[in-house]
């Protein structure tokens, strides 16, 4: 799976974020232990930055897996 990650909207939850079918969302908690203030410039500046690391997670819980901390956190939404 070397998807590319799509950075899909920042909401009240958090950050969601796509690779090939699946869609994850990155929680707010998560952005607000990563950054000083959570913003939408800031967690898509994040996400680019982490995009290898998101990559990881996904794959992680696609396959069933926890992944890693800090991106534990990070949830399974679904298939676009």
């Amino acid at each position: 799976m070397a998807e590319e990650i799509e950075i899909l909207g920042v909401d009240h939850r958090g950050l969601s974020v796509g690779m090939g079918p699946h869609v994850a969302l990155v929680p707010k908690a998560l952005l607000a232990r990563e950054m000083t203030e959570v913003t939408t410039d800031g967690a898509e500046e994040w996400a680019s930055a982490m995009r290898n690391e998101l990559a990881a997670a996904i794959t992680a819980l696609v396959q069933g897996a926890v992944p890693p901390s800090p991106f534990d956190g990070v949830t399974l939404q679904g298939e676009g």
